[in-house]
């Protein structure tokens, strides 16, 4: 199995990939390896890239806190670990409180309040990520179902202050994950991207001892450091680089993940 992040990794810095990278994955797939998004974002969202690979590919969402199998198989869940009930409903609650975009995940949709002020950030989030939102009246009468991830949308320097400030109330509760400058994430305190290929690992009794996994970014160092063979983006953050068995001599804008391929899947020089 090969796993693989999105942005920084795959994804080259305008959202193409690269035709080296997409016949070495062919390549890979043909002889029997499978293939794994394994993302931030949700699963919905990750289609668009699957459609770009021209593979029916695995997907771990929601930064590990979901995993799915490929869409033959009608993109059924394998994992999942949501956001407890009682921290979701805090958080809506400081959302009312302080007035802040909160994106709240369930059944495959963000949902979202629609206030004037905060559309801004709705659409900041939409334009990058491409996600379906449902708009709700108030998201404390959708309690019912905990979502897989939460997420504040703000300024940076908000996000900053609120990281701050929340991380010891929220500490043993949830994991707060910095991604994008805008975005501070709640998950499940045991949730991160290693979790979420474990657990896709465990669901096919596949040994982690027979996946690679590729990634660049913070939250990607879970998933480099739980894979058998852990490799770094040649444009990866240290934590990233100190995970990882080996680093690319390539990044992700000149087929990083092709020579990640090449030399430890298919063995060419």
């Amino acid at each position: 199995m090969i796993a693989l992040d999105l942005d920084g990794t795959l994804l080259r810095s305008d959202n193409t990939i690269g035709p080296r990278t997409l016949q070495a994955l062919h390549e890979a797939h043909a002889r029997g390896v499978q293939v794994v998004l394994n993302s931030g974002r949700m699963v919905a969202a990750m289609e668009s890239t699957a459609d770009l690979l021209g593979l029916d590919v695995y997907a771990v969402g929601y930064n590990g806190a979901a995993a799915s199998a490929p869409r033959a198989q009608g993109r059924r869940r394998l994992f999942e670990k949501p956001v407890p009930r009682d921290v979701a409903r805090e958080l809506v609650h400081l959302a009312h409180e302080r007035r802040l975009q909160l994106n709240y995940y369930r059944d495959e949709l963000v949902f979202s309040e629609d206030r004037p002020e905060l559309r801004p950030f709705v659409e900041l989030y939409r334009s990058r990520t491409g996600s379906p939102f449902r708009f709700v009246a108030n998201l404390a009468d959708h309690l019912d179902v905990p979502p897989l991830k939460a997420i504040f949308v703000t300024d940076p320097a908000e996000r900053e202050r609120l990281a701050e400030e929340l991380a010891p109330c929220f500490a043993g509760r949830a994991n707060l994950t910095k991604t994008d400058p805008e975005y501070l994430e709640f998950l499940h305190p045991e949730v991160h991207k290693g979790v979420g290929l474990r657990g896709l690992c465990e669901a096919l009794a596949l040994p982690l001892s027979r996946v690679m996994a590729v990634g660049d970014a913070d939250n990607d160092a879970p998933m480099v450091a739980t894979a058998g063979w852990g490799v770094a983006m040649a444009n990866a953050r240290e934590s990233v680089r100190q995970a990882a068995c080996v680093i690319t001599e390539n990044d992700c804008n000149h087929d990083g993940v092709a020579e990640a391929v090449e030399r430890w899947v298919l063995f060419r020089a």
